[in-house]
């Protein structure tokens, strides 16, 4: 199967013309002609601490903004089981109201009453915990907003300073 291929390869000029200059391909060369070639440019000295501070404020940042969606994501916790708390309570009040009502019609009144309270405190507290999820996400991303804001324009100082050595 190889064996075919070389012998329809050798037929095809493109590939003569790769094999050849693959075979006087020498890495060395090349290296010299390149180091050559950027002699006579001044590259600019990489500041390798100030490489690292940056690296040190980025993460210092996603520290932060970790902290702040853990503190929210403990919030979201903490709020849900108070409101579960507080419906368990309900519907413990609810049962032993619902026991002492001797009319069904009585019952299926309050029953109603009870769906809609119910209703309009799940939208509530559905609303609340997305507040309080939205609070959070704000408050982590304005963090790393800010952080990117401000690497930006330390790269930006970094190159004018090194432009300014030249």
């Amino acid at each position: 199967m190889y064996a075919d291929f070389f012998k329809m390869a050798e037929k095809n000029p493109f590939f003569a013309e790769y094999s050849k200059m693959m075979a006087e391909f020498d890495p060395k060369k090349m290296a010299d002609e390149f180091t050559k070639v950027t002699k006579g440019y001044d590259m600019p000295k990489f500041d390798f601490d100030a490489v690292l501070e940056l690296q040190k404020k980025n993460f210092d940042a996603i520290t932060a903004a970790n902290q702040v969606a853990a503190e929210g994501a403990q919030a979201l916790a903490k709020r849900q089981a108070e409101m579960l708390q507080q419906a368990m309570e309900e519907v413990s009040k609810m049962i032993e109201s619902f026991s002492k009502i001797d009319n069904p019609q009585a019952v299926a009144a309050a029953q109603a009453d009870l769906l809609k309270g119910a209703f309009v405190k799940s939208v509530d507290n559905t609303r609340e915990l997305a507040d309080l999820m939205t609070k959070s996400n704000t408050e982590a991303s304005d963090a790393l907003n800010t952080r990117v804001v401000e690497a930006l324009d330390e790269v930006k100082s970094t190159v004018l300073k090194a432009a300014k050595k030249k």
